[in-house]
């Protein structure tokens, strides 16, 4: 998705008084984690996203951090795709410490992002809701709030989804009768599909999920494991129109890192729902590829960056160390768990952002220009790997 970024805001919401509060509870919490290193993080960034919060503003969904006058690097914000994370990361903040003013913002936060249920022109409806939604009910025990905003949202995702191609369109407006575009981030979207035909939507949606995720292994997953991240399909006969696109990468047919974490994140998520041990193969193979490609756990944000764009790519690493503990849930022998304790090290130990950032992790310089800036699915999915590390 493309971000429109802003700094204005409408409502506002007082900022509650419990912040010593969330420290006490995530040291406590923290004492009964055994990798020091996870509890410190954990600490870490409860401590960013309740500071995030404190400018009493609601409506604001982080993007990305710039650099103000002050050296500083201060939150961007957008109501596009991306503003589902910072609701999420809320959730699992409020989860990790019991703390109700958490679970109030969380709330606030989420009940702003209702309205992009009723969106069909965009893939992007699965990241916003289920990232926000779909946690407040993970985290938050919200189903009965929450249950029809997610079947409504299912609903739009799939007036996108086309049987001759088997796929749901990412890009693009459904009248479109000459091109059908789909890119990998698509795979995520899939859960907001699947999890609402497990509770009281249409089970047409569980088809066209494995559809969706079949054809992405068919025509994305490359011999050696590295994916495309664009695909061009006929919306009238099905048949692919182009095969070598990777726009959000360095070239046509070289592997953006954080297209590849999605898949295997998707892969991993897709066979919790199905049991489909193809998933699992799949999630294993782009694996595979993404760690040979990979210094100190930390990839390029491409396979084939130049040396003139030596940019490193945080957001694949939290992305696929979340993957990786739900993967070693599956396939306990593989050695995932702790490939993904040793990312998330590497994370907490070379990329913190400190005093300089209010995000927690940096170095997304492809993505916002500067190796000290972020996005905020870097957070999001470093959080969600913290939470899954501490329930272990």
């Amino acid at each position: 998705g493309q971000q429109q970024l802003t700094d204005k805001s409408t409502t506002k919401m007082a900022a509650g008084k419990s912040f010593l509060s969330i420290l006490c509870f995530a040291a406590v919490l923290a004492s009964a984690v055994s990798d020091p290193p996870v509890a410190q993080l954990i600490r870490t960034v409860v401590t960013k996203v309740h500071q995030e919060t404190r400018h009493g503003q609601v409506n604001l969904y982080p993007a990305n951090t710039a650099r103000n006058q002050q050296d500083y690097f201060q939150w961007k914000y957008s109501p596009g795709w991306t503003s589902g994370f910072f609701p999420g990361m809320l959730w699992m903040a409020a989860n990790l410490t019991a703390d109700h003013e958490l679970s109030d913002l969380a709330h606030a936060y989420t009940a702003g992002r209702a309205s992009v249920a009723n969106d069909t022109s965009t893939h992007d409806v699965g990241f916003m809701i289920f990232c926000s939604f779909g946690q407040g009910v993970l985290y938050g025990g919200r189903a009965a709030e929450y249950t029809s905003t997610i079947l409504h949202a299912a609903q739009s995702l799939a007036t996108r989804y086309n049987p001759v191609v088997g796929m749901t369109r990412s890009w693009g407006s459904n009248k479109d009768n000459k091109t059908f575009e789909v890119i990998i981030d698509n795979l995520i979207n899939l859960e907001l599909l699947l999890w609402a035909a497990a509770h009281g939507g249409s089970s047409a949606w569980y088809d066209m999920a494995v559809s969706h995720a079949d054809k992405t292994a068919q025509w994305w997953i490359r011999p050696d494991g590295s994916t495309f991240h664009l695909v061009v399909f006929d919306p009238i006969t099905g048949a692919v129109l182009n095969r070598s696109g990777t726009p959000q990468g360095y070239a046509v047919n070289s592997t953006w890192a954080r297209g590849q974490a999605w898949g295997i994140y998707g892969f991993t998520m897709l066979y919790r729902y199905t049991r489909l041990p193809r998933y699992l193969d799949y999630a294993a193979t782009l694996y595979t590829s993404w760690a040979a490609h990979v210094a100190n756990w930390v990839p390029l944000w491409d396979y084939d960056a130049p040396p003139s764009q030596p940019y490193r790519d945080t957001s694949s690493s939290a992305i696929v160390a979340s993957a990786l503990i739900e993967l070693d849930g599956y396939r306990p022998t593989a050695g995932y768990l702790t490939a993904a304790k040793a990312i998330v090290s590497a994370l907490g130990a070379r990329y913190q952002g400190g005093s300089h950032s209010d995000a927690v992790l940096v170095a997304n310089a492809h993505d916002c220009g500067d190796n000290m800036c972020t996005v905020i699915e870097t957070d999001y999915y470093f959080l969600e790997a913290l939470l899954r590390l501490q329930r272990l």
